[in-house]
């Protein structure tokens, strides 16, 4: 009698195990994968929103580089502007500033402040410099030549400054303070010299209208 007791015990405690022992239900299973993938495209669209923004942050930061640079060398070579011609590589005369409704380069001009540490170097150059702007399909170009009375057709540098550029237009002051759409203007009689100041339009692919103005020395 003890021993069938026993047994019976035995055989509660084994099924009492299998039962606290069993795995997972396929109900179970496929709601923990459906968690998972849940957290999981979660997860993955925050990491491509982060990168998505960090890489928004940088192309702007780049731009707006760019758009630094270029409006620094524009300031550099416009407010150090000097009444200097030059002769060309064919020998013809160049006015100190010049602008080109037509042509390869958008402006031309001659300014100073080119700084020669290695001036006992040769070849020797001036501290002066010629230097012109050019459009070509949405780039502004910055080139310049080593020497003013260049014997060499092309610029001895040239350098990318902005993309994007989808028109520029620039206007010029006139000694009496109204603005032209080209310089020389039409009616001016004898030269009139250098303008007072110069006004950049640039419309941009990104940021639209820009518009800034630098003055002349003097």
């Amino acid at each position: 009698m003890q021993a069938m007791k026993h047994t019976r015990l035995n055989y509660a405690g084994a099924k009492l195990s299998c039962k606290s022992m069993r795995g997972f239900t396929l109900v179970e299973v496929l709601v923990a994968m459906f968690l998972l993938a849940i957290i999981g495209t979660a997860g993955f669209n925050m990491l491509k929103r982060v990168t998505d923004a960090r890489s928004s942050i940088e192309a702007h930061s780049d731009r707006i580089t760019e758009l630094q640079r270029t409006f620094y060398w524009l300031a550099e070579d416009i407010t150090q502007i000097v009444d200097r011609p030059v002769r060309s590589s064919v020998n013809a005369p160049l006015p100190a500033f010049q602008y080109n409704l037509q042509g390869s380069s958008l402006f031309d001009l001659t300014r100073a402040g080119w700084a020669n540490p290695a001036g006992d170097i040769l070849p020797p150059r001036s501290t002066l410099q010629r230097v012109s702007y050019a459009l070509e399909e949405d780039k502004l170009f910055r080139s310049y030549w080593y020497h003013l009375d260049s014997v060499e057709e092309a610029p001895s540098k040239r350098r990318q400054l902005l993309t994007g550029v989808e028109e520029l237009t620039v206007r010029f002051m006139g000694p009496n303070g109204s603005w032209e759409a080209q310089w020389p203007p039409l009616n001016a009689e004898g030269d009139p010299g250098l303008p007072r100041a110069l006004e950049f339009t640039f419309l941009l692919d990104d940021y639209g209208k820009i518009i800034r103005v630098f003055g002349l020395p003097g």
